[in-house]
């Protein structure tokens, strides 16, 4: 059994922090490629990846926070 502390929420809010960031500069970039007329498949993809990746972080904080709230039961 995993023990987590608030160190733990801290880091994965952090974490999904950066991937919100990640995530609009990857939408800017995509307007700009969008408005230049350039190909945008490899950004799209990224994209997805880090919105995939964000579901991930945003599903492991939740599971830190359970745990951390069964421990105090």
């Amino acid at each position: 059994m995993t023990h987590y502390t608030q160190a733990d929420v801290d880091m994965a809010d952090r974490h999904i922090a950066e991937g919100e960031r990640h995530i609009a500069q990857q939408e800017e970039l995509l307007t700009r490629l969008r408005m230049q007329a350039h190909p945008t498949e490899e950004a799209e993809n990224l994209l997805d990846l880090f919105n995939s990746t964000m579901v991930e972080h945003r599903a492991h904080r939740a599971a830190i926070v359970e745990a951390l709230k069964a421990n105090d039961l």
